[in-house]
This record gives C-alpha cells, structure tokens and sequence, in this order.
C-alpha cells in the first residue's frame, strides 16, 4: 500500500514536471506524456503491480524516462519512451483486467448468495434486486470484454483497427469490474439489513413451532418419534439463524410448522378418543354400582340428601360422557378431551358418594349390640378427629379445615357430615358459602387447600383472620 502510495505521488509529480514544458518547446509530446500517465496511474489502480508486475514495471520505467528526455527537450527521445510506456501499459491492462474481472465477478456472486442466505429477498427486496441486476450487468459487459479481446487478436492487418479494439476490450473489462464491485457492495449492505430485520422475527417463529410439537408431545404420552424429527428440525434451523442463513432456517421453520399442526392434530385425536374410552368405562362402572342402590331405602332415611347428590352427580356425568362422545365426532377434539375429564371427575366422586352410602346402609341393618359397639368406637374416632391435625379451632366459632387426598376423596358434603365438622351432609352449602373466593365449582377442591368453616347455625359473616 505504501509502496502504491508513492507511485501515485511520483508520477503526479512527472506530469507536473512535464506541464512547464507547455510554453517551452510546442514540439514536446505533451499528449503522448499525458495519455502514458493516465495510463500507467490506471494499471496501478487496477493491481496490475499484482497480476502483471514485469509489464507494469516497464511502462512506469519508461513513463520516467520520458519525462527526463522531456526535461532534456529531447523531444524525439521523450516520445519513443512515451510511446513505449502506454505500450506497456496496456499490455499490463490486457494482462490484469480479464482476471481482476472473474476475481471479482467470484466476489459478487459470493456476496450475492450470502445475501440470499440471509433472506435479503425478502426483507430488503429492492437493494437484493439492484444487487442481482449489477451483476447481471457485469455479466453482459464481460461477454462483451471477451469478444472484442477475441476480435482484437484476430485482427492482423490494420494495426490502428486492432489498438482501437484492444482498447474497447479493456474498457468493458473494467466496465465489467466496477458493475461486479458495486454488486458485492451493494449485496453486504442488504445482508447486514436484513439480518437485524429477521433474526428475532424467525427466532419468535421458532419458539412457536417448538410450542406447537411440546402441545403435541404432552397429548402422545407413548412419545412419537416424528415429533423428534420436527423438533431436531427446528433446532437446525436456530443454528442456521446463528450463521446468518435465515431463508435456510426459514424454510425449515415452515416445514416444521406444517408438519407440527398434523401432528397436533393426530394426537390431540387420539388422546380425545383414549379420554373418551376411559371416562365411558369410569361412568358405567358409576352407573352399574349406583344401579345397585335401593333408592327407596336411602330417600326414607336420613341419607335422602347424600343419594340425590350422588345422583345429581352421576347424571352431570353421563351428561359430560354425552358432550365428548358428540364433540368426538364433531372433530372439536379439544373441547372433547375437556368434557372427558369432567364426566370422569364426577363419576369418580359418584362412586366415593355410593361406596359411603353403601356403608351407612350396612350400620344401618347391624343390631343394637352392634350399634352401641360402633357407636363407642365412632365416639372414640370423633374423639380422633376432633384432635386431627386436619382440623384447626379458631375463634367465634369457626375452624379451620385442611383437605386431604383420601379414599373415599374429600368434597364439601362428606366434609359437613364429619362429626368434628356438623355431622350432617346437607349443610355443606354452609362451607360452600364461606369460600366462594377459593373454590369455584362445587364439586372440585384439591388436597391441601384450606376451607374456612363457619359456626354450624347463625349467619355466616365473615371468618377470624386467625
């Protein structure tokens, strides 16, 4: 660099030299010297230092030399070492421009296609397509270059016709360079663009791919190794972001979000109609134990409150079973999955329901013997109970009541019936009531939830902080 730096200044400094000849001697060549000049500061411009080092030496060797015979006023010696010089000159051009311009028509393209990988295309569109059309550009003008070089060769008689088609040849060769140097530049300026536009956007697509295959992966328990596929998809396709080639991780993002809605799809189906079967067989088995039941034995007991509930429940269940089955059909696979769990939710409190009825039936045909012995042991489980750590005093009245996951399971009407609690069924609307803010559905409260349990009579305000 050093070295063409101070090329260009000595030969700046020659035409200056050569300028004072003007008025001196009209016989110098003045135009000679000029064209030598420009032509020799246009090979070193050009890297023909680089491509043809021995011809630019002796055009610039000679360059000097005119211009010492011009100083001289040697005018006939200037001219022949002028002539020379733009001689050499061009043979260093026609040396280095057919290979300057494939080095850097190497460069466009390459440039070109990492733009393309960084989907400049799509982001920064019209600078890809200036782009594109620079080097198409520069294709045209060194087609052209090769052709005239080719007919300047073949020219043999006319020496004024072949100069003239050498210099028209390394005129587009150059043409051709520049086209493909804007080309490159114009290519990594649109890269740059679009990688800061499209790197988190494709990112953001990712993430939701990879959420679509985990929603898939949750409903096919067995695991399905096309999900794996899709997710070792999505992460080539992060690595391809992290190298800059986003319309390669583009396009393996939209292959993955495709094929992720179908296998979503497949096993959210499956999983409904697997939930479809379980909950049918957990409500039959409901239904053929609550078959089982004397209904007019439990409605003229004090036990008619607990049987209409378990009925009440069993039959929002066979409703629920009713809903999935329809819903199924209907291809509404998620709604489906969600009407299963409620049919099998409250099935499984029916059957707890009837198990508990199915024992209080059984104290019921026990003798008085057996009555006063069950009676002894229930005085001393309430004693148990009462002592339980499930169950907390507080002050006015209230407790405090901790559930449990327990078989049969806890719910607010086998809470009400404790006999630490209110030893009756029918007054779990009281529960109910004082913990409207915690429990949102009736039928389902969760092991460790704490329920807050007002005084058996009265109104039912509000619970003591502690």
């Amino acid at each position: 660099m050093l070295r063409k730096k101070k090329t260009s200044v000595f030969l700046s400094a020659l035409v200056l030299f050569s300028a004072g000849f003007v008025n001196c001697s009209q016989e110098l060549p003045l135009k000679e010297l000029a064209l030598a000049k420009s032509q020799v500061e246009r090979a070193e411009r050009l890297s023909a230092e680089e491509y043809a080092p021995e011809e630019y030496t002796e055009a610039k060797k000679s360059l000097v030399s005119a211009n010492e015979f011009a100083a001289e006023e040697k005018a006939s010696d200037s001219k022949k070492s002028a002539d020379y010089a733009i001689s050499k000159a061009y043979d260093a051009l026609e040396k280095t421009l057919p290979k300057l311009a494939a080095k850097s028509r190497e460069e466009a393209v390459a440039a070109i296609d990492a733009a393309d990988e960084a989907y400049a295309s799509e982001y920064t569109p019209e600078e890809y397509k200036k782009a594109v059309s620079a080097r198409d550009a520069g294709e045209t003008k060194l087609a052209q270059a090769d052709a005239s070089l080719a007919s300047y060769l073949r020219e043999d008689k006319d020496e004024t016709a072949k100069e003239l088609k050498r210099t028209v040849a390394l005129q587009e060769y150059e043409d051709a360079h520049n086209q493909f140097q804007e080309a490159s530049k114009i290519s990594s300026d649109a890269r740059k663009v679009a990688l800061e536009k499209s790197g988190g956007a494709l990112v953001k697509s990712a993430d939701e791919v990879d959420a679509l295959l985990d929603k898939a992966a949750s409903y096919s328990k067995a695991g399905n190794p096309a999900i794996d596929e899709e997710k070792a998809r999505v992460a080539s396709a992060r690595e391809d972001i992290q190298a800059g080639k986003l319309k390669s991780a583009d396009e393996k993002i939209k292959a993955a979000r495709l094929a992720s809605a179908s296998l979503l799809q497949d096993s959210i189906k499956d999983h409904a109609k697997n939930r479809n079967a379980q909950a049918r067989e957990v409500v039959e088995d409901a239904n053929v134990r609550f078959g089982e039941l004397n209904a007019e034995t439990y409605l003229k007991s004090n036990a008619k409150e607990s049987y209409a509930s378990t009925q009440e429940n069993l039959g929002a269940s066979n409703e629920s079973l009713q809903a999935s089955g329809n819903l199924l059909e209907q291809d509404k696979f998620e709604d489906s999955i969600a009407q299963s769990e409620e049919a099998i939710r409250l099935a499984e409190i029916s059957i707890d329901q009837i198990e508990t009825l199915k024992g209080k039936n059984n104290v019921a045909k026990k003798d008085r013997k057996t009555i006063e012995t069950t009676e002894t042991t229930t005085t001393e489980t309430k004693d148990t109970k009462a002592s339980s750590s499930q169950v907390e005093e507080l002050s006015g009245g209230w407790k405090r009541y901790t559930v449990e996951k327990s078989n049969p399971a806890d719910c607010l009407w086998r809470i009400a019936d404790r006999e630490d609690i209110y030893s009756d069924a029918k007054l779990w609307p009281r529960i109910f009531e004082a913990n409207r803010k915690s429990i949102r559905n009736k039928n389902l409260i969760y092991p460790k939830q704490k329920l807050n349990i007002p005084p058996k009579t009265g109104k039912i305000g509000k619970a003591p902080k502690q």
